[in-house]
């Protein structure tokens, strides 16, 4: 590629030294002057003569893929300054199963993702997946390079380009046969002793003290050739991945889910083994609920009952993967070529958590209309003991004993262990189709036109959940005239619940294999998304025709053209999940159905101002604009402005400006509304402050007139019942009405390429991206925080509690579906995220002892703000992370990078990562973040990593790598429940942000024929 005769010697010198500002050429047909050329320039149509672009552009190379050592595209992402950690294969609770990317933390759904300068099609139907593209859907050993473009594209690629641009360029030009095997394994020492002497006092098991785990292996095969004496090349490939599962139970520092406080406790789930039940007595002064003894008698039910949910997760998913495709072009004349590409996956994986149960909050019980999540008992239950029947079978409001055929409302926590933990089946099948034309229409002009199909196919299929509705059935046990204790719906010959076995779990041991099999049962659902995109573009160099200025060698170049694009989402789920029967789901899970097309108009210009004159190497302007109809009622204007000025070869100034726009997706408009775990703390729960005598502050802080603004009774505060799983509801929802939001992006920077010192290439650039009419949620933690230090009314009128009735419900946020936060969609306020990128390389020829190679890639966050409402005050997130900031925000990231070429084929490198530390957000004084600051979630500290990769060629078609990434066996920083983020959070960490499995150890083999 670097024999490219489009090539000046000074972008050669660039090239070679690796440099991230650079753009790559690959000309797709080698012929004659007057034949087909064309270049690939993330974000430009235009092809330019000097391959630089106005808008910073990050590359990374096969070669740096390699030392990476990775087989899951998202993690070689991750790794860049630029991108934030979103879905990949360290997630288990809540994820869809994809892998995707957000830069600048702006979200996976503000980031395009291209396929060779061609939209990847969206992902998951889900919710969760929020149908961003699947990285999965890249096989890493066909990746020539990967570009990411920062800041708005979408007068270039159209909507969803409002952080930015990640163009996978591949391999479609390979000649030969290639095998490309990958084997990948963690070591890991535990050394987290405060961790594990927490959970060794807990009761818990530890994992063994050097583990050796998690390994994964990947092969792809390839192969290419040219045909039609040289006008045609066919590349092909076939690849397998496997993923081994590694849980939590795995790493001493994860073996428990961890308390936040004032220092770390092993925190179990109130939904335990046998069981957290609350008393039905007005007079009962014990409101931390009762547990079964041994001997079938209620005790009362201490923190150290909690059930460890946490070994049973998955810290690494298990994940296989079939990948297949063609990439193929032919020149059918001197004038045109036609150019098709095929990509096929197949992934499978396993998302893995804690066994299901009967949730506290889940059952079927209602108060004065309101759902309030208790358990109907019958009070002749034959199983019941006595202690049992005095605290439950009485009156909650008077404390009169129930008579002996009531039935009772009994608020309780069960987890059924016996049924093993629930396992999500995900299954995700995608098909990307294109086929195209590209040519010389005259002399100058050009044309490229293409038809895209892409389609993702999901198959669920939620095993080890059991029914809330058959539970119920299950509880309500009676003896019948033949002494038998059977269902009461079926006693004395009824039928009213075929197959029902009683649920005994009012005694030890009393839960048979056949009331297992009754109650137990699984979802399904399945469902696409589709994209189709036809589009035709016609550049044009019209300095040709002596259309230049003055001081220019080169003309004006232009491009202009159309594109329809049609997006659908289809999600279909069985009865269990539709009607939230599944009591392990939090929620009921509905269809999603509906499209939306836009067609659109689209036309850029650059022209070369001076080139070749003093203090004017060379300066030129560009400029874009997009007009897009969508058939939602809505149209949109997007554009961009650059300008470079090059004083001399040593230095080039550029700029830019960019209006961006993004589409509400699929599921932000047709998600109908339901009631789901959304929220991590209610600061209303919980106890009174022992230090407080007179009794009007809670433990978080709180106050008595701050509770009471978020509905919060004077006879309620203090006895909200805490969640110690760190969750509570929210009814969310789409919005049909939704608009577009906008953003703005300006970026200016210098690029130094100074001649006096041969080898280095630098770069430093500034960007402020400001997206307007934010298409997102207030976030649940935001509205019931804000309504209780502000009083808002906006904020306090969506803040809905379950009233009070004498139950253990009164004032709860989660249990039962009465209380929740209503967390729909809107356009909002602004996303404002300013920074510095810095970008530097240099080569030195050290003589007989080879040649050294340093590259460093960071960025620098000056300010992550967001403004929840128009004309509102904003806060800032920058340095934080926590419920409200959620995923940390390091001000400083950085990978610097030194790689020893001792000989032509034998080189080592050396790769030093860095994160910022970042503080819990409720350390901020902004009083929209400003909260309870538990000493142990305080401070996330900041993350050193090293990594060692070896390089050898032999036999000359041989390559073989050897590594290790986080070569000290770094432990990841810890955090406690209550500030753990819904999704993002797992085995109390980030594990998508930092290296939490250890050191990872990989072999790659590439062997080429």
């Amino acid at each position: 590629m670097f024999r490219n005769p489009l090539l000046s010697s000074a972008v050669r010198r660039v090239l070679v030294s690796g440099a991230a500002l650079a753009v790559i050429a690959v000309p797709t047909a080698h012929a004659a002057d007057d034949t087909i050329q064309e270049v690939v320039v993330t974000g430009s149509r235009i092809p330019q003569p000097n391959l630089t672009s106005i808008s910073p552009v990050q590359s990374v190379g096969a070669d740096q893929i390699k030392i990476e050592g990775v087989t899951r595209v998202e993690d070689l992402i991750n790794n860049l300054p630029q991108a934030f950690a979103d879905l990949g294969g360290n997630l288990s609770n809540g994820s869809p199963g994809t892998a995707t990317v957000s830069l600048r933390n702006l979200g996976n759904q503000r980031t395009l993702v291209l396929v060779n300068g061609r939209r990847l099609m969206p992902g998951d139907p889900t919710q969760n997946g929020n149908s961003a593209p699947d990285l999965n859907q890249i096989p890493s050993a066909l990746v020539e390079r990967v570009e990411v473009l920062t800041g708005g594209a979408s007068a270039v690629y159209g909507a969803d380009a409002v952080a930015g641009v990640v163009n996978f360029i591949m391999n479609d030009h390979f000649e030969g046969v290639r095998i490309d095997a990958n084997y990948g394994f963690y070591q890991h020492n535990q050394h987290s002793d405060t961790i594990a002497g927490l959970v060794r006092d807990s009761g818990y098991a530890l994992p063994s003290d050097n583990v050796t785990d998690g390994v994964s292996r990947d092969i792809t095969f390839m192969l290419g050739g040219n045909f039609a004496d040289g006008a045609g090349n066919v590349t092909v490939y076939a690849g397998y991945r496997k993923v081994d599962a590694l849980s939590q139970a795995q790493r001493d520092f994860s073996a428990c889910s961890l308390g936040s406080g004032d220092s770390f406790g092993c925190e179990g789930s109130s939904t335990a083994v046998p069981g957290r039940f609350f008393s039905n007595s007005p007079t009962d002064p014990n409101t931390d609920g009762y547990t079964i003894g041994s001997n079938g008698q209620l005790r009362p039910y201490l923190a150290s009952d909690g059930y460890n949910f946490a070994p049973t997760n998955f810290y690494q998913r298990p994940d296989e993967r079939y990948t297949a495709g063609l990439f193929a072009h032919l020149k059918v004349s001197d004038k045109s070529e036609v150019y098709t590409e095929f990509q096929f996956m197949d992934d499978r994986n396993l998302a893995q958590i804690a066994p299901s149960g009967a949730f506290l909050g889940s059952g079927l019980g209602v108060t004065n209309g309101v759902p309030n999540g208790a358990w109907s008992v019958n009070c002749n239950n034959p199983y019941l003991s006595s202690s049992q029947l005095a605290a439950f079978c009485v009156d909650p409001s008077t404390g009169a004993a129930l008579a002996p055929d009531a039935i009772a409302d009994v608020t309780f926590g069960r987890r059924n262990v016996e049924g093993g933990p629930r396992i999500d089946d995900l299954g995700h099948t995608s098909y990307r189709a294109v086929l195209g034309s590209r040519g010389d229409i005259a002399d100058g002009w050009t044309y490229d036109v293409y038809g895209l199909y892409g389609t993702t196919r999901l198959t669920e299929n939620y095993q080890n959940d059991v029914s809330i509705r058959r539970m119920g059935n299950a509880l309500l046990a009676v003896t019948d005239t033949n002494g038998n204790v059977v269902c009461a719906a079926n006693a004395n010959g009824a039928n009213g619940a075929p197959g029902c076995v009683p649920y005994n779990i009012w005694q030890p041991g009393g839960v048979t294999p056949e009331a297992l099999a009754y109650i137990q049962t699984p979802g399904f659902s399945s469902g696409f998304t589709k994209e189709i995109v036809t589009s035709g573009a016609i550049t044009g160099d019209l300095g040709r025709y002596g259309l230049k200025m003055p001081g220019a060698s080169d003309g004006l170049g232009v491009a202009f053209g159309a594109e329809y694009r049609d997006e659908r989402v289809d999600l279909k789920t069985d009865q269990e999940f539709y009607s939230g029967d599944l009591a392990g789901q939090g929620a009921p899970t509905l269809p999603i159905h509906g499209g939306f097309n836009v067609w659109e108009l689209f036309a850029e210009a650059r022209l070369p101002i001076l080139q070749g004159k003093p203090f004017a190497e060379a300066l030129t302007a560009e400029a874009g604009y997009r007009y897009s109809d969508y058939n939602l009622g809505f149209t949109t204007d997007t554009f961009k402005a650059g300008l470079e000025w090059a004083p001399t070869t040593d230095v080039r100034l550029r700029g830019s400006y960019q209006r961006a726009v993004r589409a509400p997706n699929l599921q932000e408009l047709f998600l109908a509304p339901k009631v789901q775990l959304d929220g991590s703390t209610d600061p209303c729960s919980g106890g009174l402050d022992a230090d407080d005598p007179s009794g009007n502050t809670l433990a978080s802080g709180f106050t008595r007139s701050q509770c009471a603004r978020t509905g919060v009774s004077g006879a309620t505060f203090g006895n909200v019942v805490e969640n110690s799983a760190s969750q509570y509801n929210g009814l969310v929802s789409g919005n049909r009405d939704l608009k577009p939001e906008s953003s703005d992006t300006v970026s200016f920077g210098v690029v130094f390429t100074p001649t006096f010192i041969n080898g280095l290439t630098a770069s430093v650039d500034y960007f402020d991206i400001k997206v307007k009419d934010v298409i997102s949620s207030y976030g649940a933690d935001f509205i019931v925080t804000t309504c209780a230090l502000t009083g808002n009314p906006l904020y306090c009128g969506f803040v809905h509690r379950v009233p009070d009735s004498g139950g253990p419900a009164d004032g709860s946020l989660w249990i039962g579906t009465g209380g929740y936060i209503e967390d729909g969609t809107f356009n909002l306020g602004e996303l404002r995220t300013r920074g510095v990128d810095v970008s530097a390389d240099y080569r030195l020829d050290i003589g007989n002892l080879g040649r050294l190679a340093f590259s460093l890639s960071g960025t620098y966050t000056d300010s992550y703000e967001t403004t929840p409402v128009k004309g509102g005050g904003s806060y800032d997130c920058v340095g934080l992370y926590g419920t409200v900031c959620l995923q940390p925000i390091p001000e400083w990231r950085h990978r610097l990078r030194t790689t020893w070429s001792i000989k032509d084929n034998l080189d080592v490198t050396l790769t030093w990562r860095h994160i910022d530390a970042t503080k819990l957000d409720h350390t901020s004084s902004d009083p929209d973040l400003a909260g309870e600051v538990p000493l142990t979630d305080a401070k996330l500290g900041s993350r050193e990593y090293i990594d060692l990769t070896g390089s050898y060629t032999f036999m000359e078609n041989y390559t073989l790598r050897l590594g290790v990434n986080n070569l000290m066996d770094k432990d990841p920083p810890l955090l406690g429940s209550s500030s753990a983020i819904s999704t993002l959070t797992n085995g109390n960490t980030f594990p998508q942000v930092y290296d939490t499995l250890g050191r990872f150890g990989f072999v790659n083999l590439t062997i080429d024929f």
